[in-house]
């Protein structure tokens, strides 16, 4: 997954490079970094206004792309949706060992031949609950299902560790092996959600890039669960906004270059 990012970065890059040659600088009073035709006036400072280029970035405004360069990079715009997004919550089980020794009674354990703990934090344990089903995912891409036994709150840390037990899985499973799991808690509510593809992860933070006019505006928000490629949004973006979800990265890249690397952008 790292190699996949690191290829789509080096892309991206490549991308922003081939569409920003230079600064769009104009011969005259060394000040004027090409005009925004789509907007008409000039800020006076004509910094990170729209390049001959085809892509530039204006501070409180975002990227400004011409629609030469839209259908070129292939950026593409949807809605944020509602849907019932069930919520996932990811967590790695590891499977005990002989003798491990835990808290809880022996009946607890009735129909189950392996167990396994996990841990989470607590605002995430909070709604998870024994009996609640468990979805271990299997290197081969098989699953194997287990329930949750019983849920050990307020551990250091600000963790609590769950006991899963799952049935007729001593062949599948090995003492002290990691494996992914998920517990999926279906939801009735309608939540605001995107393409997973629309969100930009970061060292910052969590953003979108939401159409401002003619532009595209980095904004910050709070996600929830992810689901069937889905992400809720929890705060930032409200149903009927619209987010792009191609190329997302490469915007990114367009405004570093103006805000870091370009030297033109207040």
């Amino acid at each position: 997954m790292k190699a996949f990012h690191s290829i789509a970065l080096v892309s991206a890059w490549l991308a922003v490079a081939s569409l920003l040659v230079g600064c769009g600088h104009q011969e005259g009073d060394g000040h004027d970094h090409g005009r925004e035709e789509a907007h008409g006036k000039d800020d006076g400072h004509g910094h990170g206004e729209e390049s001959p280029s085809g892509a530039s970035f204006k501070e409180g405004k975002g990227v400004i792309v011409t629609e030469e360069t839209k259908t070129i990079l292939g950026v593409a715009v949807v809605d944020v949706a509602e849907r019932k997004l069930p919520n996932q919550i990811p967590l790695t089980v590891q499977v005990f060992g002989e003798k491990h020794h835990h808290l809880l009674n022996p009946e607890d354990h009735a129909g189950c031949d392996v167990h396994g703990s996990a841990f989470l934090p607590d605002h995430s344990a909070t709604a998870v609950k024994p009996g609640q089903a468990v979805e271990l995912l299997k290197d081969s891409g098989g699953s194997l299902g287990g329930v949750v036994l019983a849920v050990q709150r307020a551990l250091a840390l600000g963790e609590s560790e769950i006991i899963v037990g799952v049935s007729n899985a001593t062949m599948a499973l090995k003492p002290g092996e990691f494996i992914p799991a998920r517990i999926t808690l279906p939801r009735e509510d309608l939540v605001p959600v995107i393409p997973q593809s629309a969100l930009l992860r970061t060292a910052e933070g969590m953003f979108v890039y939401a159409v401002n006019g003619e532009a595209y505006f980095r904004t910050a928000v709070k996600i929830g669960a992810e689901a069937d490629g889905w992400v809720e949004i929890a705060d930032g973006l409200f149903a009927g906004d619209q987010v792009v979800t191609k190329p997302v990265e490469t915007l990114y890249l367009i405004e570093l270059r103006a805000t870091k690397g370009g030297g033109h952008s207040h």
